[in-house]
Formats: C-alpha cells, sequence, structure tokens
C-alpha cells in the first residue's frame, strides 16, 4: 500500500479511471439525455477549477514562507477566505434576476469562469494577500453559479423529482473533488509546497470549461419568472422562510468544521496530520457527501421522509464536531470527515430540494436564487468564525485547541438545529415538507 501510495502516477491514473467509470455507471443507470450529460461534464470542469484551490487558500496564506506559503497571520487568512462567501451573499440572487432578464444561463457561467481564470493568473504572476483575496472572491462567484446549474439541471425533470436532480447533479462537483485530490497531493507532498501549481491547474480548468460551454446549449426560456409578484410569493411561504433559516446553519457548521478550516486544523501540532491525508481528507468528505446525496432523492425520501432524513443529517454533523472537540489521533480525525460529509450531504440536498420542489417550474430561480442568499450568509460566517472568536477564547491555547473550542460549539448549534426542526415542522407542515 505504502508504494502505491508513494507511486504518484498510478494513484492519479487509479482515480481518473474510477472517476470515468462512475460517471458511465450513472449516466446509463438513470438514461440522462444528451444535454443532461453536457451539462454534468461542464460542471465536473467548472467545478474542478474552483476545488483544486478551494481548500488550500488559508493554508497558502498562513504556511511559512520556507515551506512555499506567504507567512500571514490567522485573522488575515480567515478575513481573506471569508471573501467567499462574503462576495456569495451579493451575487447569489442578482445572479438568477440578471440571467432571467438577459434570458441567457451561459454568460454569467462564462463571466464566472473568466473571473476564476484572471484571478488564478494573478495568484500565479504576484502570490499576495491582495490576488489571494481576488482569487477567494473569484471562486465565492463560481460557487455563487452552482444553483445556476441546479436550476438548468432540474428543469430537464418533471416538477415533482427536483429533489431526485438534484441528487443526480450533486455527484459532478464530488466528482471534480475526487479528481482534483491526486493533483492536490502531488503539490503538498514535498517541501516546499507548490501552491501555484494548484493555481496554474486552476487557470487551465477554467479555461477548459469556457471552451465547452460553446458545446452546451442555454436552456433559458424567453418568459420571465424573476418578477416582484413571485418574488413576494416566495417571501410569502413561512415554510419555505424557515427552511431558508436552516440553510444559513447548515451552511455556517459546513464551512466551519470543513474544507480550509479542516486542513488548517489538521496541519496545527495537536493534530500533524500528514500531507497525504490532509490531501484527501476532503476525499473522504465528498465520497460519503456524494453516497448521501444520492440516497436521498433515490431512497430515503420515499423510506424516511424528509423530515427525518434533515434530522439524521444534522445529528451526524452535531457527533463530528463533537468528536471532534476532543479527537487528536490523524487518522481517526481522517475518517471522521466521512461522518460529517454524510450529514452534509443528507442536509444540503433536502434543503436544495425543498427550495424548488413545492414550487411551480417557474417560480424556481426565484426560490433557488432567495435560499442561496441565505445560505451564503452562513458561508460567510463560517469561513469568518475563527477570525471573530479570536479575541473571545483563551490566549493561552495552541492553534489546535482553538479549533477544538470552535468545534464544541459547532456541535451545539447542530443539537439547536434538530430541536428547531422537530418544533417547527410539524404535522401542519408535513403536506409542504413530503410535497
Amino acid at each position: 500500500m505504502t508504494a502505491l501510495l508513494s507511486n504518484k502516477l498510478i494513484l492519479i491514473g487509479l482515480t481518473i479511471i474510477l472517476t470515468l467509470l462512475l460517471s458511465i455507471f450513472l449516466i446509463r443507470k438513470y438514461k440522462l439525455s444528451r444535454y443532461q450529460v453536457f451539462v454534468f461534464i461542464l460542471l465536473v470542469l467548472f467545478w474542478s477549477a474552483i476545488n483544486i484551490i478551494r481548500a488550500y487558500r488559508k493554508n497558502y496564506a498562513t504556511g511559512t514562507i520556507a515551506d512555499g506559503g506567504l507567512g500571514l497571520d490567522g485573522a488575515a487568512a480567515a478575513t481573506m477566505a471569508a471573501a467567499y462567501g462574503l462576495i456569495s451573499i451579493f451575487v447569489r440572487l442578482p445572479v438568477f434576476a440578471l440571467s432571467d432578464f438577459f434570458k441567457s444561463r451561459k454568460f454569467f457561467i462564462a463571466l464566472a469562469l473568466l473571473f476564476v481564470f484572471g484571478s488564478s493568473i494573478m495568484v500565479i504572476i504576484d502570490p499576495s494577500y491582495e490576488s489571494l483575496y481576488w482569487s477567494s472572491l473569484a471562486l465565492g462567484v463560481g460557487a455563487s453559479l452552482l444553483s445556476l446549474f441546479n436550476v438548468m439541471f432540474a428543469e430537464t425533470f418533471s416538477a415533482s423529482q427536483a429533489i431526485f436532480s438534484v441528487s443526480i447533479l450533486s455527484v459532478a462537483p464530488l466528482l471534480a473533488e475526487f479528481l482534483m485530490s491526486p493533483l492536490q497531493y502531488l503539490a503538498t507532498s514535498n517541501k516546499p509546497i507548490d501552491y501555484g501549481f494548484m493555481w496554474t491547474i486552476s487557470a487551465v480548468l477554467s479555461a477548459l470549461a469556457l471552451m465547452f460551454l460553446f458545446f452546451v446549449k442555454d436552456n433559458k426560456k424567453p418568459t420571465r419568472n424573476f418578477t416582484w409578484v413571485n418574488v413576494k410569493k416566495a417571501l410569502s411561504n413561512p415554510y419555505f422562510l424557515l427552511l431558508s433559516l436552516l440553510g444559513i446553519v447548515v451552511s455556517f457548521v459546513r464551512f466551519a468544521s470543513s474544507g480550509s478550516n479542516m486542513n488548517n486544523f489538521a496541519k496545527t501540532e495537536l493534530i500533524s496530520m500528514s500531507p497525504l491525508l490532509i490531501a484527501y481528507v476532503e476525499l473522504v468528505y465528498s465520497l460519503s457527501q456524494l453516497v448521501a446525496g444520492v440516497l436521498v432523492g433515490i431512497i430515503l425520501k420515499k423510506k424516511i421522509g424528509v423530515k427525518n432524513t434533515l434530522i439524521l443529517g444534522l445529528s451526524l454533523s452535531g457527533i463530528f464536531t463533537l468528536l471532534a472537540s476532543s479527537v487528536t489521533h490523524p487518522t481517526t480525525l481522517f475518517w471522521l470527515n466521512a461522518l460529517n460529509g454524510f450529514g452534509y450531504g443528507l442536509t444540503y440536498n433536502v434543503l436544495l430540494g425543498m427550495a424548488m420542489q413545492p414550487f411551480a417550474v417557474g417560480m424556481r430561480e426565484v426560490t433557488m436564487g432567495i435560499y442561496q442568499t441565505f445560505f451564503a450568509v452562513g458561508i460567510y460566517y463560517g469561513d469568518k468564525i475563527y477570525a471573530l472568536l479570536a479575541g473571545l477564547v483563551d490566549p493561552s491555547l495552541s492553534a489546535g485547541e482553538r479549533y477544538q473550542t470552535v468545534f464544541g460549539w459547532l456541535s451545539v448549534v447542530s443539537v439547536c438545529a434538530v430541536i428547531f426542526v422537530l418544533l417547527v415542522f410539524n404535522k401542519r407542515s408535513q403536506a409542504y415538507l413530503e410535497a
């Protein structure tokens, strides 16, 4: 096993083969149309350009100069990383409104890809706080368009299959993470870490995605859906607003406990996780999220219902954060991320599907835009929390212990979310939840 892992070319080859086999299986299993396959491939390319660098922004910023980093302090790195969520708050709703006004989705996908490409080139040429900040903003814009892909894909299914379409399309970004993990390992396995390599791959992939975009038709219908009448209709639905508020909590816990924050936690002296495990910790998370996401649409929605699926997902996330607040063994923490990924896969897919399924097809752009704006608030504070709490925790604690303190608080947040679902979503809301 050690010899296999040390051979980077074999590792990359096996990952690509497994990814291609899984993609072919899904396409044949669910008889996806040519257009659906093109959207699927486009999203894999699109998300690969984002994923290759998203979890390494803080590492690049806070890493020592000798190790290939920029040597910035933790507060500056947290502010830079939080730009990802901050821009999302202001972009997610306007993207739907503008794409509806101009009757084009491809145009805004192209703009996002150009932004990712340009900002990655900036980091390659002049790695600094400013260029990383622009890169983080670009990644936030790109992530904001993920919901646009969901609407594009959902419109190719019947109105009652929104959750099912979300489950299938959720595989695409996770496959992107699967593909990028060996490349991340290549860049980080030796010192100094070659962060420039990852940003170069991001630039190349965003250019490839932009070229492939020309082969995907724009399925935006000429009718206007994003109107004040539809916005008011969505905002007047109390259950939709409650789900949107829950989306803030789910995204907050997710971004505070995974991605760049987990990578930074794993490399502290308290954990000292190896570069190989750090490169693949996101893969473990993503594979678990993939399995959970598919199970939501195919099995769990029918077997245990939406409410129980939500409770199960929130509970698993809470158990993970509770365990992460005390576990220090690197291998144990590595595999525990599967629990976190599975929990998020359940809650994310259910909430995303329920933001669309109870509404008519023409309302989906409106409800998705509103829901995603709420979701972005949680992303911002999930990245920002470590900077916000810097002055509240005991300064004598080590960096690893501070992360563990935050994980303990996150477990309390998850418990409160479970209680919220139990109290708010009762028999009166059953028809809405189980639409």
